[in-house]
């Protein structure tokens, strides 16, 4: 019996401590970067073992002497997600976010989050915010495509934001500041006279532009020249002083007006409270409506499913079977090459796996059928016919969840005979994760390589090759 091996491995995570400037300041709870370092490990070691309590423990210690440190902010939020308490770990995600804004982990936290409550729109927006960040995300990808088909599905009626009164109760633009515009749209005042004038109004508060005023940027591509375009309309009141205020905010944000934008105290607490106000809001909508949760990661039920019917996609026992007691397969030889035909039984695919892994198969059957191989000293080719008989099949092949050994990711009988094939493990984050569809389509691939005769090989780049790191499809530590 052949099998293919996982490699364990650990990435290595590099801190970055914040050091006090007042030198004078003694903390009861204060470490040294290096015993940091040395919690953040120990938290690491339980977190992986599924142990979310004591590393949430030590990760708050961490957090009393290195406030600010994102790894910790962001893995505390995971544990929390792992641990299905919901808005703790929105909570957590959000104050990465304060201090982060472009941080695609915690965006996806976010996102898996809100859609853990069913909140589905808000759950887009974050999951395509970090998509931008990180376009190759196959986690990202395949937690959009859940929230994006569920919202097909499923319409609901999103919960209302609490409305920030500090940013909407802005006055109307004084009337002399279109002349200003109007003297910088007709070339009379140059770019940076301009940016100077608008620069000393926002720092006076004379003008005070509400963030929410802002272009989509995915639609429309500004230039300098368009923005004094439309300055000029404004200044000849063709267009609104919302157009005014996208057109300001474009300016702060690609960096022509240089200003402190900085939050103060009281912004932050009260978008933290508004935050909360929003979560209850959310929580109290979801038990009183009848909300379709299609939770993000699927992975856990995926389990539950498995384990309710475990014969029937487990090959336990046929397993422990000799691959003398499956028939051979026929083969006929065509120009002095053999044509190999084996016929293949397909188990099922646990009904709302979320990956399509039935179809993918058809890619590893033409792998193997484009290959030439030989027997006999001769060549030869496979072929697979699928078949609805497991008394005539060559070779049975199987999605698995039971433990096939440690870090064994599937296994076949060599010739003939069961081919098994993990969909996931526990190693990511010590919760049960499924890989994601191109690493159980390398594992079919392998396994069905045996089953047609093949044996490991020393060469790394070959498929046969007797060891393979998978990837996961929802593991937000991927």
């Amino acid at each position: 019996m052949k099998t293919l091996v996982k490699i364990l491995f650990f990435c290595t995570i590099i801190l970055f401590f914040l050091s006090h400037s007042d030198k004078n300041t003694v903390f009861a709870q204060e470490q040294t970067p290096e015993q940091l370092e040395l919690l953040f490990n120990q938290a690491t070691e339980l977190f992986q073992n599924g142990d979310y309590n004591q590393a949430i423990t030590i990760y708050d210690q961490i957090l009393e002497s290195s406030h600010n440190n994102i790894s910790t902010l962001n893995m505390k939020g995971i544990a929390y997600s792992n641990m299905e308490q919901h808005t703790l770990s929105l909570k957590q995600f959000y104050i990465v976010l304060e201090k982060d804004p472009n941080n695609a982990k915690a965006l996806l936290g976010m996102g898996v989050g809100f859609g853990n409550l069913g909140e589905y729109s808000e759950s887009l927006e974050y999951l395509e915010k970090a998509e931008k960040i990180n376009p190759n995300s196959e986690v990202i990808k395949n937690y959009k495509d859940i929230v994006v088909n569920t919202l097909k599905k499923y319409p609901y009626t999103p919960t209302e934001k609490p409305t920030n009164t500090m940013n909407l109760t802005i006055g109307k633009v004084p009337e002399w500041i279109k002349q200003i515009t109007n003297w910088w749209s007709l070339g009379n005042i140059s770019d940076e006279k301009f940016i100077e004038n608008m620069e000393y109004m926002i720092k006076k508060e004379i003008i005070v532009i509400p963030e929410n005023k802002k272009f989509d940027t995915t639609t429309e591509l500004k230039m300098i020249s368009m923005i004094r375009n439309n300055f000029n309309q404004w200044g000849q009141n063709e267009i609104p002083d919302e157009e005014f205020y996208k057109n300001m905010n474009w300016l702060i944000e690609n960096k022509f007006i240089k200003i402190n934008l900085q939050k103060s105290t009281e912004e932050i607490e009260y978008e933290s409270y508004l935050f909360d106000k929003y979560l209850q809001s959310i929580l109290k909508n979801k038990n009183s409506e009848i909300r379709y949760i299609e939770y993000p990661n699927p992975s856990q039920d995926v389990i539950k499913k498995f384990l309710r019917d475990y014969a029937k996609w487990n090959f336990e026992q046929q397993a422990q079977m000799t691959s003398k007691d499956f028939p051979y397969p026929t083969y006929k030889i065509i120009d002095e090459e053999y044509i190999i035909k084996y016929k293949i039984y397909i188990n099922d695919q646990p009904p709302g796996l979320p990956l399509d892994h039935v179809s993918t198969l058809k890619n590893s059957f033409e792998f193997w059928e484009k290959m030439e191989l030989t027997t006999n000293n001769q060549t030869a080719k496979v072929v697979f016919e699928i078949t609805t008989s497991k008394t005539e099949a060559n070779v049975w092949v199987t999605w698995v969840v039971r433990n096939l050994g440690d870090g064994v990711l599937g296994h076949a009988h060599l010739g003939k005979g069961i081919v098994e094939v993990a969909l996931g493990d526990y190693n990511c984050d010590g919760s049960f994760q499924l890989y994601d569809v191109k690493s159980v389509n390398s594992i079919m691939t392998h396994e069905l390589g045996h089953s047609i005769g093949l044996p490991h090989t020393n060469d790394k780049e070959n498929i046969m090759y007797p060891s393979m790191t998978p990837s996961y499809a929802y593991c937000m530590l991927s």
